[in-house]
């Protein structure tokens, strides 16, 4: 029964996406296979201050105050949900990249795997259908009731469908690929809080690689700036974190002199999460090819997403971290290598 419900929504969705704005060349449908997961999640697993050096400092010194449990997105080969994908070491605690080229349909297999709690994917950017949303909530407008893919309990599964029409790609001003968002959409503080949030990536139409990659990139880096809150408020659990690090244990930045380096820097969180990441070493091109301007320090609030470009000619380790005095007071930095 479930088989022919998701054919029916599939074809009604294609036909669906007919009458829509579409770019010519991608009509790649891609598949992601990403099961929900209950576990530990150690946000210094060296139990080392990387940056400073030393043991990191009070209140965050033992290891019972970075160390918490966590609900994830986790990716699989297939939808055996046997073989977990790997991924580069420096995603951390994000879930994986869904990557797309303007004109294609993805489709997440998505299995609850959790006890924990009901949960869902929402996309950001993706154009998709009321059940595709995966978000809980009434029409107070309209009195409509949320989509199937909108609350999917332990043990449950669901297919989510989504498109990435002309709306959902670079515009003329853009570089090649922008990122966006995607996360559990029930109780989104706590579900974002618990760890449930991933990358999309988007590339223009005639200008990605067959895995949905901009060809004019050599190297890609996603850093995710939030403050996780695992104790109410207090201090020794407010973990000031880049994609789920502290004190420069966010590991693998590494890329060669010459590379064409894209950074997808990402925000998350609630007031306090007013983040300035600032590279040391080089500056960043934010915008398109014939719109852009040059910083080495770009401004997040919650939810926000910025694509900037680096040409990685000055080889070194550089220090990478928010620059807000509180936050690098808490690690909420690291560092990236530019090899010879």
């Amino acid at each position: 029964m479930r088989l022919w419900k998701f054919v029916a929504c599939t074809l009604i969705a294609a036909l669906w996406m007919l009458g829509q704005p579409q770019a010519a060349g991608a009509t790649t449908t891609r598949h992601y296979y990403v099961q929900a997961e209950d576990g530990m999640w150690d946000f210094a697993p060296s139990n080392q201050n990387l940056i400073h050096g030393g043991p990191i400092p009070e209140p965050w010194t033992s290891v019972t105050n970075h160390r918490y449990a966590k609900t994830r997105y986790i990716e699989y080969t297939d939808n055996s949900f046997h073989t977990r994908k790997p991924q580069p070491v420096w995603l951390g605690v994000l879930g994986p990249i869904i990557r797309a080229e303007v004109g294609d349909t993805v489709i997440v297999h998505f299995r609850n795997n959790a006890p924990s709690g009901s949960y869902g994917m929402h996309p950001h950017g993706f154009r998709y259908t009321k059940n595709n949303e995966g978000a809980h909530y009434m029409g107070v407008n309209s009195g409509q009731e949320p989509g199937d893919g909108a609350e999917i309990p332990p043990g449950g599964h669901f297919d989510y469908v989504w498109f990435a029409d002309a709306d959902s790609g670079p515009g003329p001003g853009d570089p090649s690929s922008l990122c966006w968002w995607y996360h559990s959409h029930i109780n989104e503080p706590a579900e974002t809080n618990a760890g449930l949030l991933g990358p999309i990536v988007i590339t223009r139409a005639g200008s990605a690689r067959a895995d949905g990659s901009p060809r004019d990139v050599d190297k890609e880096f996603v850093t995710a700036f939030f403050i996780f809150n695992e104790r109410d408020g207090e201090e020794a659990g407010l973990m000031h974190s880049i994609n789920g690090y502290i004190f420069g244990n966010l590991r693998g930045l590494i890329m060669r002199n010459g590379d064409r380096v894209r950074w997808y820097v990402m925000g998350m969180g609630n007031e306090v999460d007013l983040h300035s990441p600032h590279w040391h070493g080089k500056t960043v091109q934010v915008g398109g090819p014939a719109n852009y301007h040059r910083t080495d320090v770009v401004e997040l609030l919650p939810a926000s997403m910025i694509t900037a470009d680096m040409r990685a000619d000055n080889p070194g380790e550089w220090m990478y971290h928010c620059h807000v005095s509180d936050h690098i007071d808490a690690g909420m930095m690291t560092s990236y290598q530019i090899l010879p």
